[in-house]
């Protein structure tokens, strides 16, 4: 399957030459003015991840954080629990399901959480946001180095609108 061409990116060279436009006062080559890009991404992250705490990204999009959940368990028709994540290596080796009960956090599971109604832009349920792989798996790493991010991050409550 062939690559999409993306409209927008913010690195992209289309950006930069805009933002050169806009701010002819500012000297910055391309390569100076995406590090700042990156470095602001990362800064954020991991502000988010050491800390536990909401974060509000600039120009109206919102608050983040990272969400602990206690996941539903539901029983089946066979006692069995289905809300439960599976754990793939286990059950094929076992050659029946087998389910993660999460026993190392607690039954917890984490998240990277975005704040819908904390964005101040229309239209903003429409949307969606999806961690990186790399965001993602940093996460997990925090969560399996050490027992203190297990209880920093909170179980954060939806805003009522």
């Amino acid at each position: 399957m062939p690559r999409v061409a993306t409209d927008w990116i913010s690195y992209g060279k289309k950006n930069y030459k805009e933002f050169c436009k806009n701010n002819p006062d500012i000297k910055l080559t391309y390569d100076e003015w995406r590090n700042i890009l990156y470095t602001f991404s990362d800064e954020f992250k991991f502000y988010i991840l050491e800390t536990g705490h909401k974060a509000r990204l600039p120009f109206g999009f919102g608050d983040f954080s990272i969400q602990k959940k206690k996941r539903r368990k539901k029983v089946g028709a066979n006692n069995e629990f289905i809300n439960l994540p599976i754990d793939w290596k286990k059950t094929k080796e076992k050659g029946k399901t087998i389910y993660n009960f999460n026993y190392h956090t607690e039954g917890y599971f984490f998240g990277w959480q975005w704040f819908k109604k904390t964005a101040l832009f229309k239209q903003s349920m429409l949307w969606y946001f999806k961690p990186s792989r790399v965001t993602s798996r940093l996460l997990a790493h925090y969560i399996f180095s050490d027992k203190k991010y297990q209880n920093i991050y909170k179980q954060w409550e939806e805003l009522k609108s």
